[in-house]
């Protein structure tokens, strides 16, 4: 598809000027559907670089990215390709972001659990001898709570993890 007669300013939509910082968009990440990298990009793998042959580079994203065990004369580009995390929009660059899931909790409600009607992620596990929150002496049963029981979504991962599908990320160096 070829756009032609465009007379629009030289702000874009969102009233930006261009980026005098980042000549040839040096900086943006690049998506690729395969295995791809572009002749003026490098794959997002965490490479280190030396700044004098990546100025452009370096002006841009500086050492946001190092790890402490680059050179002086050294910056690292980010890992995407090879930690796999998500990237995320937000108003604050290069921020991380902890997984984590909702609460899941439940109940079993009743004076005798052996009539307790239960199900979904709460199990019974077996019986016990003792004395059960310091106050009913005796033998009672042990529910536990796993929540794949309930659904197989949980326990696939050890992360949250949505579908998704992969791609290649690099970043423009010139």
């Amino acid at each position: 598809m070829e756009i032609l007669g465009l007379k629009t300013p030289t702000l874009n939509q969102n009233n930006y000027n261009n980026n005098q910082l980042t000549p040839e968009f040096v900086g943006s990440l690049i998506v690729y559907p395969i295995n791809f990298s572009h002749p003026k990009c490098l794959p997002c793998d965490g490479f280190i670089l030396k700044r004098i042959d990546y100025e452009q580079l370096f002006s841009v994203i500086g050492t946001q990215f190092n790890d402490g065990t680059e050179a002086e004369d050294e910056f690292r580009i980010p890992d995407y390709n090879i930690t796999g995390v998500f990237l995320q929009p937000n108003s604050i660059a290069n921020k991380t972001i902890a997984a984590g899931l909702p609460n899941i909790t439940g109940y079993i409600s009743g004076d005798d659990y052996k009539m307790a009607q239960i199900g979904g992620a709460f199990y019974f596990s077996g019986t016990a001898s003792g004395t059960h929150q310091e106050t009913v002496s005796g033998s009672f049963n042990i529910v536990r709570f796993d929540a794949s029981r309930s659904s197989s979504i949980y326990g696939r991962s050890t992360t949250v993890q949505p579908p998704a599908r992969t791609v290649q990320i690099c970043i423009r160096y010139k």
